[in-house]
This record gives structure tokens, sequence and C-alpha cells, in this order.
């Protein structure tokens, strides 16, 4: 052995050192490049251009954790004279956080009481005629779940589903979930999952996507574009629940739609080709409604009766969704008007929710408080609904930090001027063009990005350039709106998407399934997403959505000079 490793030439050996310890030589290098090409001069603008790629390259490459870097701007802004670490620390607490942060504490209660289980579960079932309709109740399931919770968590949680009910009709004779792999070319001897199982998770994994993307908490680029477009256009729209999901939820409903015809393309090749492979796997011609309710029957049953958690659990999810409808009704005062806060934020609503959480017990053992039985009297108090041990150890930290470092970077941008050159660069390439082109051109960019960096990452690298681009150009600045919809839209990769990467992890989906099945979702998204936004969403939703607009005139107004400044900051009626 010791003359094997004697016998390797310095190449091989430098080769391998690069291989182990890239993360690190990349760190320094590019720290050290963009050094000497932006910190020579003593321009706030070569500086924040200098922090601005340090945390691109840092963010693409992830040579570092995500949550790492984006606590940079809390070093380097401050040490570079950019902003103060006051101005900076309150880049990272905003109101986009708090709703990331509250929804956050509701998903992992609708979790831990198994509530989600009860909701696919029963969805599924009335489903359960053949695999048409049980792909089609998967994916309606699963995109609403997202809509409440992350993509991420809401795939988290279908993945385990989906398979254990493919499992159950594996039992019955209806079809297989994997393929042996023994004797094939595996080294690792994992299953790989039949061309059914896969159209089921890919399913699952888009529906999470567009669920998540039409609600400002599904998504966490969706938070990104609040936190930024808040911050830096002061006197603009404030984007609420509702003046989002107005525009994003009847677009991700006609993606949706579209996906499962796309889907059923791909599962009626394997359920009616008598003689593929893929048909002798799946084992499935025509319909097995008995089979199929009968093992939908026995795991909805495996459930029991509902629990005081779950009810309790559901009540607040309903009760959160009231608040959001009572906010600001539009036909009647709501109950932000009531009271006395001049700015109510919009996430007082799912803040509320999570506190009550934590105080309604998850059991009814309080009630026996007063009885003479001893043994049926409660030793200790009720946990609530969801305890504190629970979020703290699952808690996206990092996804927080990450949201704080958008908004922090496209204000230094803001500060030291380094946008004002962006516009005026944008300004002279853009000049006669028409707008739906501009819109189209820079959906395909983003689109390209995401399904290479995380969504999130990509919303904070290309919000900037989106709104620099749009003003220059004279147009809204709620073009950022397309933007921030397709940074979540990472179809033919997992590198960009979280739900993709989850069942890729979990079932061992090949690249190639991934890429051919996505093609189809990808290239709607790329040629529907302009057109609607251009005649629905800029003429019904958000009024003049394409024209210039006098709070597009980034005068940097501070929060606490808008008491003294008067901004029109509606969009339309929700």
């Amino acid at each position: 052995m010791a003359s094997d490793d004697s016998e390797k030439t310095a190449w091989w050996k430098f080769k391998y050192f690069f291989k182990l310890y890239w993360k690190i030589i990349f760190t320094i290098t590019w720290n050290l490049l963009l050094s000497s090409l932006f910190l020579g001069n003593n321009s706030l603008v070569s500086k924040c251009y200098y922090v601005f790629n340090l945390m691109a390259g840092y963010w693409v490459t992830q040579c570092l954790p995500l949550g790492m870097t984006s606590l940079l701007p809390l070093l380097l802004f401050p040490c570079l004279g950019i902003l103060s670490i006051r101005d900076t620390g309150a880049c990272y607490i905003n109101d986009a956080t708090m709703i990331l942060i509250g929804g956050f504490i509701l998903a992992t209660a609708i979790e831990d009481s198994n509530l989600h289980m009860r909701i696919a579960l029963k969805v599924i079932q009335v489903f359960s005629y053949n695999h048409y309709s049980l792909l089609s109740g998967v994916i309606l399931v699963t995109y609403f779940l997202s809509m409440w919770i992350t993509s991420t968590a809401a795939t988290s949680m279908m993945v385990p589903i989906v398979l254990a009910v493919l499992g159950g009709l594996e039992r019955e004779g209806i079809g297989r979930v994997f393929i042996n792999t023994e004797n094939l070319e595996n080294p690792n001897g994992q299953p790989i999952p039949t061309d059914l199982t896969t159209t089921y998770l890919m399913g699952t994994a888009y529906a999470a996507m567009l669920g998540g993307s039409s609600t400002l908490v599904g998504s966490p680029s969706n938070l990104a574009f609040k936190g930024i477009f808040e911050k830096i256009f002061v006197c603009g729209p404030k984007i609420g629940f509702w003046q989002w999901m107005m525009f994003a939820v009847p677009f991700t409903l006609v993606i949706v739609v579209m996906t499962v015809i796309i889907t059923f393309f791909f599962m009626s090749r394997q359920l009616n080709q008598h003689n593929s492979q893929s048909s002798q796997n799946t084992g499935i011609i025509g319909q097995n409604r008995n089979a199929m309710k009968k093992v939908m029957g026995e795991k909805y049953a495996e459930l029991g009766k509902m629990t005081t958690d779950e009810l309790g659990v559901a009540i607040m999810f309903v009760l959160f969704i009231i608040l959001l409808v009572t906010r600001e009704p539009g036909f009647m005062p709501g109950w932000a008007s009531i009271l006395p806060g001049e700015q109510i934020p919009e996430s007082a609503s799912i803040l509320f929710v999570s506190l009550l959480m934590f105080l309604i017990p998850k059991d009814l053992d309080f009630l026996y408080v007063w009885t003479n039985d001893s043994n049926k009297r409660p030793k200790t108090s009720s946990e609530g609904l969801v305890t504190w041990k629970s979020i703290e150890t699952r808690m996206p930290w990092s996804l927080l930090f990450l949201l704080g470092a958008g908004v922090a970077l496209i204000y230094g941008a803001e500060v030291s001027g380094m946008s004002s050159i962006l516009e005026k660069n944008f300004k002279d390439s853009l000049d006669g063009q028409e707008p739906d082109n501009i819109l189209s051109a820079m959906l395909i960019f983003v689109g390209i990005v995401t399904n290479i960096t995380p969504d999130v990452v990509t919303a904070n690298i290309m919000l900037l350039y989106i709104s620099c681009m749009s003003t220059s150009a004279n147009l809204n600045p709620l073009y950022m709106v397309p933007g921030a919809l397709m940074c979540s839209y990472s179809f033919v990769s997992s590198f960009g998407s979280p739900s993709i990467a989850i069942i890729r992890s979990a079932c061992h989906v090949r690249v190639k399934s991934v890429i051919l099945r996505g093609l189809g979702p990808a290239i709607l998204i790329y040629f529907l997403l302009p057109i609607f936004y251009t005649n629905f969403g800029a003429k019904y939703v958000y009024l003049d959505g394409t024209q210039s607009v006098d709070w597009s005139n980034k005068t940097l107004i501070t929060e606490n000079e808008l008491i003294t400044n008067t901004c029109d900051q509606s969009i339309v009626p929700p």
C-alpha cells in the first residue's frame, strides 16, 4: 500500500487535495480576487459590489453554509461603512421573517398532531377510483397543504403517505412500488422506483412547488420578495396574503390542471402498453376501485378517532384563515382598522394564532382538576398544541438569515448607489424594448438560474436586477411579482427545488426522469407566466402593473419618516 501511495504523481495529489479542500480554497481565493478588483477604490459603490459578488459566489457554490454566508452583511456593511449595524440588523427582523416564523410554528403543530395525515388520506380516499383519480387526489391535497406550510414541509409529509398508499396497493397485487435492483448495475443495491411510482412522486413535487408559490408563507422566495420590495419601495403597495393570492392562485391552478394532464400522459403509457416493461412492473390494466377503496379505508382507519390535539390545531388553522379574510375584506371595515395601530403588520394573524397554540392545552386533562378521583386528577399541566422544544430544534434558522440577507443586500445597494448604476446600465440597453419582451427575457433568465441555485438565493440575487430593470425601463416595479414566482419553479433540477431533492434523496428517482418529466411544466411556466401577468395580473389585480408609478422613484424614505410623508400603499381592494 505504501509503495502504491509513493507512486502517485504530484498532479494526482494536487487534484486529490483540491477535491477534499476546494471549499476552503474557493472561499479564500474568491475573497482575494474580489478584494483586488473592488476594494482598491474607496467608493461605497465598489464596496457594495464586493459584498454582493462575494456573497453571490459563496451562495452559488455553497462553500460556506448558506446561513453563515447570509450573516456576512452584519460583519461587512458596518466595517466597510455601507450601513450601520443598527440599519443592517433591522433588515433581518421584518414582517416577512415573522410570517416565516409563524408559518413554521403552524406547520409544526399540523405535523406533530398528525392532522396532515388525516386531511391527506381523507381527500385521497375520496379520489381512490383508479390511478388517474388517485393521482389527482394526491396532487390536490399536496397543493392545498403547501399553500399554508412550506413546499418543502408539504413534500416531506406527503412522500411517506404516497409510498404507504402505493405499498398497500402492491400488497393487493396492484402494481409495484420499487424495482428489485439486486442483480442490476447498482453498486449500493438501492431500489429504483417504478415508472408509476415516479409519476406519483413527481406529481407530488410539482404540486408542492405550485401550491407553495401561491401564498406568501408557502415559498421562501415569496417572502424574500415581500421583504425586499417593501424595504426599497417604502411608498409602494404593501403585499399581503390576499394581494399575492389573487394573482398567484388562479395562475397556479391553471398550471396544476395542465400538469395533471402531463402526468396523465406518462401514466397512460405505463398503464396501457401491455408488452412494455413498465406495464409489467405496474401490473395494472383497467380500474381496481374495490381494492383501492379497501387500502385507503384501512389506512384511514389506522388513524383512529380524531384526537383533541388534532381538533385544536384544526380550529387554529381555520381561525388563521378567518383572520386573513377579515383583516381588510374591502366591502366592510376589517379588524385591522379597529385596532389603534396605524400599520398593522401582515404577520399579526399568524403570530396571534401561534401564540394561542402555545397556550391551548393539547388534551382535556385539565377538566379533571376538580374531580375527587385521584387517579383521574392530572399530576402535571397539559402541554400546549405546540411546544417550544419541538420548535427550537427544527426552526429553519438558515432560511431566516437568508431572508434577512436579501433585504440587507438590496438596502445596501440602494444606500451605496450601486442600484443607480445598474439602472443606468439597464436604461441604455433596454431603451426602445417592448415591456412584454423584457418580461419574457427576464423570466427565462431567472428560470435558468433557479434550476442551478436554491430558490431563495435566486430571489436574493435576481430581485435586485429586476427592480433596477423595471425602474430604468419606466415599468412598474411589481414586475418583481412574476420574477419572484419564477424563483420557485425549478422543475428539471434538484439544485433549486427542495421538493425534487427530497424525492430524489428518499426514493432515488433518476435524474433522467426528473429532466424528461419536468420539461413540460417548465415550458408551460415560461410561456404562460408573462402572458398571465400582462393580461390578468397587471390589469385586474395590480392596477397599472406594467406602467411606471410615482412610488417607483426610490427616495429612501425611512419608516420613521413615513409619519410626515403620505404614501398611497393600496393596490386594489381584496
